[in-house]
């Protein structure tokens, strides 16, 4: 296993400041990072869908609290080699091992580490967060995980098509199980849609920013001013995440649907209940892609979990998820500081 920047890949290929590690088995993973990069306070966030590992969204908030911020692109997207054929997506949580080791952040009992993750992105979250100590020893010092958006293990979640739009249910249920030609066709339509960075803006913008009501659209506005940022600014980042996503291959969008069905290592409601161990879920009431019923499912089976909901869609969660999460980490560093000094 070795770290290194690769110049073998094109600029336009990259998102700013990737950097890449060579797993134990030849694979690529690849990743950014922000923030105290020396702090022993970490988290760890997972793209969704048509995304990578990013962390340019906020460059300030984690430098504030003294966290060091780290986005892995997932397997099979972007610059990351695909998952293994046969190697049960539960062992994923030894490459975020093998990250850390790397860092030299893997042998360290003040290591306080999040992990949270964005729709598709919340089931690595999940995976990471109730692996077994074998494949992932730092899983002590885990204590806490941030879902937005949540997809919930359909292994256990029997009714996880209970609020789910047929197109979903197709692209993510049973269907795309029995008949993988379903996700094939739509993997071939999204290349045809995205060829380029700005097939896929127009892609994005008909389909996501124009379906946004004038709310949210002030909301994008001003985030986007706040931060010094030229309007359409993350309509340009997004566009070309998606592209970097999927130009290499359609193995990570090909097999969403058998890792959504998989077994992950575990039952949330079987999990140790531990006040030293929290769970954040945020969910949107108006979520066409990850239903409030499966983040209803998590917050009734995980332990020690809370629920906030918000008003909007898919991207609700976008323009509230740094107020959030710093709010959320700053009162988990508190509440540790203080069992610490009862115990």
């Amino acid at each position: 296993m070795s770290q290194s920047v690769a110049s073998s890949i094109s600029n336009e290929l990259q998102v700013p400041n990737e950097k890449y590690i060579t797993l134990s088995d030849g694979r690529q993973l690849a990743y950014t990072e922000q923030g105290d990069i020396n702090s022993n306070k970490i988290i760890i966030f997972f793209h969704g869908v048509f995304g990578v590992g990013d962390s340019s969204l906020e460059t300030k908030l984690y430098q504030e609290i003294g966290y060091h911020s780290i986005a892995p692109t997932l397997p099979g997207w972007g610059n990351s080699s695909p998952w293994p054929e046969n190697l049960p997506i539960l062992n994923y949580p030894n490459d975020i091992h093998q990250l850390l080791l790397s860092m030299k952040k893997n042998d360290n009992e003040n290591l306080q580490i999040t992990v949270g993750g964005g729709s598709y992105g919340t089931v690595f979250a999940q995976i990471c967060f109730g692996a077994s100590p074998h494949i992932m020893p730092e899983v002590v010092n885990i204590k806490s995980l941030i879902l937005l958006s949540s997809f919930s293990p359909f292994k256990y979640h029997k009714e996880y098509t209970t609020g789910m739009s047929w197109f979903n249910y197709f692209a993510n249920g049973m269907p795309a199980i029995y008949f993988p030609f379903i996700r094939r066709l739509m993997g071939s339509f999204m290349l045809k849609k995205v060829r380029n960075i700005d097939e896929a803006k127009v892609f994005l913008r008909e389909n996501i920013f124009d379906q946004m009501d004038d709310e949210e659209k002030t909301k994008l506005h001003k985030w986007e001013e706040e931060r010094n940022h030229p309007s359409g600014w993350i309509l340009e980042t997004m566009a070309r995440n998606m592209y970097l996503s999927i130009s290499k291959t359609m193995d990570g969008f090909n097999t969403v649907a058998y890792i959504l069905h998989s077994d992950w290592g575990f039952d949330p409601k079987n999990l140790p209940s531990s006040p030293k161990r929290k769970v954040l879920i945020i969910a949107a009431k108006e979520d066409k892609i990850a239903h409030m019923e499966m983040s209803t499912y998590l917050v009734e089976n995980y332990p020690n979990a809370e629920l906030q909901t918000l008003d909007g869609g898919h991207l609700a969660s976008f323009f509230e998820i740094n107020r959030i999460i710093k709010n959320w980490l700053i009162n988990l560093d508190k509440e540790l500081d203080e069992q610490t000094l009862c115990s």
